[in-house]
């Protein structure tokens, strides 16, 4: 009960209590108190409404003594808040269950042989946050181990009281302190330490409150109100047989913090006897460099410069330690953009261009070539086009190429890029074009130069089909093979900064926003932190398997088709939650998106949506049945850039739906294939004033901006 709790917990609190009066100058309880005055020791603990430990109850207690506050009286009339007290003989006070929320008034009042005594306080507005254990921690006995706190509400005179309980017995007596009174300590402290030895095995209660007292006008010395608002976690002590602490393994081993970034380390160790506890809260954290990271006693890094600092944790003598890159991001132009510089335009791939200078389509094509292969959707950027062909013959691979934006020539290259299967993936971010094979090994390549830089194999997966993304100094690219695995690569060296596993990695283009990296597979759709790879949510269908999607982000949302269904979700990119659908057949690719409308190509035929109120603006199937639309859209200065399986390049007014242009590519136009790796992913590109559209092999351009 809770009075159990209140009785149990006096008796620390009353030390409290009576250096806080005296600390104060109170000699009497009022200042008026006469020989004959009782002793009156009041106290209101309390819990977060709904929080309060199995068993638990809030509960008030008041001991009414005689002057010397030696004898206690059973005759006195006690309330609190309204509610009366109830004597209780064996424990010599007045019990009852009082709740009081945060903040709520107490008020507490006592008649002794005619005469009353009153007082009232506020009980604090907020408690202590428990940051060390964590609840359902393992403790060792044969080592220290920390408590750690944050927060509360202080006023004046409050501490702070510390102590363990017996979860199988929380109205007994504190397992620690050993004295068995609270361990009570002033603001400003953050954490203690239970020394080794120092618990018992089993389940026990950590709690920490925050707790003051109040003067009882009137009353004898020694007297007061103590208020005490109290937060706990429940913990494993094990150790009843003395095992010795073997190694320390840190994790996570890939640990990338962004610079005033945070990342929690945990420390694991193994004892003698093969056993393994969670031994955070017991090492003494220390960082190589703190100008460039710190630790707390509790394990949280925060990134301080760029650099590659050591964390180690040590304990009796024993360390492990990590690695801990923090991470400058390199911002990157916000969309949208004026270049071409991954899938569908941009890293959140919404097809969404702007060129910042009146468009006017040409009468003819700047330039077409013909490559050695398939064409992949081309990348424009710094005056050049940068795209994958897919080699054929033998042996496997693919060649880059990087062609004069103006003319068509080469501009560097062609660089053949090995590899099993014909397939590739090209991103582009701060003057670099990165490529990424099937077989994992992702390249960065000078932009202006072709210079090739680094090289890195990414690791644990064999089949890559998703075209990477580049952005803010890092690219992302998943991988498939035994699951899934998300990789987030530092630009600079070509280093993983961290890995995220996944189901199950395969084409699914990882989509970028301000704060989140998303990538979907059929029923399953992951949103992780850019820079440090935490998950932030993860929507799941309730199946898994080959084969995903590029999703779309715009507007605060994320489109999401799915190889296994019809039907496409709309979801909360904050959230995960799914607040709508559009349809989606087989092949339907990825939509285009203005800031007022969406534009959605299935079966042939482009559709125009408000995103507002939800409704059809227009559809478009092409001219004079020429095949109908297998392209995925582009949104350019509002126009709509679409492509049919007859080599018919349109654009349509964005509003009305009506073409205002239109011209043959030369060849058929091959909708985006993004279930198969017989050859790059295609589709068209819009940056720097140019067009591109590729028709197999060939690859085409306008110039539809400038004179």
């Amino acid at each position: 009960m809770g009075d159990d709790l209140s009785r149990f917990l006096r008796v620390g609190l009353l030390i409290l209590l009576m250096a806080q009066i005296a600390a104060c100058g109170g000699g009497k309880g009022g200042g008026d108190s006469g020989s004959d005055a009782p002793c009156i020791q009041a106290q209101k603990l309390d819990f977060p409404p709904g929080s309060a430990p199995a068993g638990f109850n809030t509960g008030a207690l008041v001991a009414v003594l005689d002057n010397s506050c030696s004898v206690p009286n059973p005759n006195a009339s006690v309330t609190v808040n309204g509610v009366a007290l109830a004597y209780n003989p064996t424990f010599q006070d007045y019990e009852g269950n009082v709740a009081t929320a945060p903040g709520g008034n107490v008020s507490v009042n006592v008649m002794v042989g005619g005469a009353a005594y009153a007082v009232s306080g506020t009980q604090f507005t907020a408690y202590p946050t428990i940051s060390a254990p964590t609840a359902g921690a393992t403790w060792s006995s044969v080592v220290s181990n920390i408590i750690g706190w944050s927060g509360g509400a202080p006023t004046a005179k409050a501490l702070y009281g510390i102590g363990i309980l017996d979860a199988g017995d929380p109205n007994g007596q504190l397992i620690w302190p050993l004295s068995g009174f609270l361990d009570i300590e002033s603001l400003g402290t953050t954490s203690v330490t239970v020394p080794q030895f120092n618990l018992s095995a089993g389940n026990r209660l950590v709690v920490v409150g925050i707790v003051t007292s109040l003067n009882i006008p009137g009353a004898a010395d020694g007297s007061g109100l103590v208020l005490g608002g109290f937060s706990y976690v429940p913990v494993t002590v094990v150790g009843a047989n003395i095992a010795v602490l073997q190694s320390i393994a840190v994790t996570p081993q890939v640990s990338t913090v962004a610079k005033g970034g945070t990342k929690q380390l945990t420390a694991t160790g193994t004892y003698t006897d093969s056993s393994t506890i969670d031994i955070t809260a017991q090492v003494t954290w220390i960082s190589s460099d703190t100008s460039k990271a710190t630790v707390s006693a509790t394990g949280l890094v925060s990134g301080v410069d760029s650099g590659l600092p050591t964390i180690t944790a040590t304990l009796n003598g024993v360390s492990g330690s990590t690695t801990i890159n923090v991470f400058q991001p390199n911002p990157s132009p916000l969309p949208p953009l004026s270049q071409s510089v991954a899938y569908q335009i941009d890293y959140a791939h919404s097809g969404s261009a702007t060129l910042g200078t009146p468009i006017t389509f040409p009468s003819s094509a700047a330039w077409s070539v013909t490559l050695n292969g398939p064409v992949s959707y081309p990348l424009i950027a710094d005056g050049k086009v940068f795209v994958i062909a897919g080699a054929g013959g033998s042996p496997y691979g693919t060649t880059l190429y990087a062609l004069d934006q103006q003319t068509g020539n080469n501009a560097w290259g062609p660089v053949f890029v090995p590899g099993t299967y014909f397939w590739a993936g090209l991103a582009y971010d701060h003057g670099k074009v990165f490529v990424i094979n099937y077989d994992g090994v992702l390249s960065s390549f000078d932009g202006a130069t072709g210079q090739a830089g680094w090289s890195a194999q990414m690791p644990g997966q064999y089949a890559f089909s998703s075209p990477p993304t580049a952005v803010n100094g890092v690219v992302y690219v998943g991988g498939a093979g035994i699951g899934g695995t998300l990789y987030a690569v530092d630009e600079s060296n070509g280093s993983v900064l961290w890995m995220a596993s996944v189901e199950n990695g395969d084409e699914s283009s990882p989509t970028v926003s301000g704060d989140g990296v998303f990538v979907s597979y059929p029923c399953q759709v992951y949103k992780f932190d850019p820079i440090s790879g935490s998950p932030l949510w993860h929507n799941s269908g309730g199946c898994e398997g080959g084969g995903g999607r590029t999703s779309v982000y715009a507007n605060g949302l994320l489109y999401v088709r799915d190889e296994v269904s019809t039907v496409a979700q709309v979801l909360d990119a904050t959230t995960g939650n799914q607040v709508g659908t559009f349809p989606a057949p087989f092949p339907t690719p990825a939509p285009a998106f203005s800031t007022q409308s969406g534009f959605f190509q299935s079966t042939g035929t482009l559709q125009a949506i408000d995103l507002y109120s939800h409704n059809p603006l227009w559809s478009f199937a092409g001219v004079n049945g020429d095949g109908g639309l297998v392209s995925a859209p582009l949104f350019v200065d509002q126009f709509v850039i679409v492509g049919s399986a007859f080599g018919t390049v349109y654009a349509l007014d964005a509003t009305t739906g009506n073409p205002v242009w239109s011209k043959s590519a030369g060849a058929g136009i091959n909708g985006p294939d993004e279930h198969n790796v017989v050859g790059p992913l295609t589709g068209f590109g819009v940056g720097e004033g140019y067009l591109v559209v590729p028709t197999g092999s060939k690859l085409t351009a306008w110039r539809i901006t400038g004179p």
